[in-house]
């Protein structure tokens, strides 16, 4: 693992996944028939895949390929409170300003990439068998 991150990597991860997420978006939007017909639930589901496709990409290509963000991450935990759900992620500060704005991101795209799952699935559930 590298002390500093390869910058250039990480912006082409993002690019990539920003491009997955706008496809899976289309794409899901073209199959759901939206573009002809559109309707409130199955747009809500499109959106939530295109999150899910942009997060799962972004984190497990950093995971995969800029392993370095992960040694800033302290703790992950899932805090319930009344009605809402939330995932609190700890991270060190590494002293470097764009580190730490790169982390942000890494951190955005492993709460979205796991928030995203579960609501996904039951939105998709309600839409098949309801």
């Amino acid at each position: 693992m590298a002390e500093h991150p390869d910058y250039g990597r990480l912006r082409a991860i993002q690019i990539t996944a920003v491009l997955v997420g706008a496809v899976m978006l289309g794409v899901s939007l073209y199959f759901f028939g939206q573009f002809s017909k559109p309707e409130i639930a199955p747009i809500v589901i499109c959106i939530a895949l295109a999150g899910f496709g942009f997060g799962a990409v972004f984190y497990f290509g950093c995971l995969l390929f800029e392993g370095s963000l992960q040694k800033y991450i302290v703790s992950d935990d899932t805090v319930i409170r009344s009605e809402t759900v939330e995932m609190v992620t700890t991270t060190s500060e590494s002293g470097d300003k764009r580190i730490d704005e790169w982390v942000n991101r890494y951190v955005f795209a492993r709460n979205l990439f796991g928030m995203s799952l579960i609501p996904l699935l039951i939105l998709s559930g309600l839409y098949i068998f309801a």
